[in-house]
């Protein structure tokens, strides 16, 4: 059985997050984008403790599909390391799996199946 994943990755802001989602979810490397409430972060970047607003979007999608997404994230992205974590989705009920699955595909995957 193919594992389903979500990806979650902070943004700059929510219009960084927005323009994301609509790359990766209309590429179909993930099916569904949540954009979450603002947060605050503080975290170690070169040498010293920062502080930021940040905005949470989480991406539903295959395993198999993580690293393609993951460089198309990285490439829109405006951080210069964006933390991009999947973490393994124990248990999906059938109907929810069935459309992620139908979703989703690789680059190019449509390109040869109609062909």
């Amino acid at each position: 059985m193919e594992e389903i994943i979500e990806v979650q990755v902070n943004c700059a802001s929510e219009a960084e997050a927005e323009r994301i989602a609509e790359a990766v979810v209309g590429e179909r490397l993930a099916a569904c984008a949540n954009i979450h409430a603002p947060i605050r972060s503080l975290y170690h970047w070169q040498g010293g403790v920062e502080r930021a607003g940040e905005v949470p979007l989480v991406l539903k999608t295959r395993a198999a599909l993580f690293d393609a997404l993951a460089a198309r994230i990285a490439a829109l992205h405006s951080y210069e390391v964006p933390g991009i974590i999947a973490l393994p989705v124990g248990a999906v009920n059938t109907a929810y799996r069935d459309w992620l699955l139908a979703e989703t595909r690789a680059p190019g995957q449509a390109d040869r199946e109609a062909g």
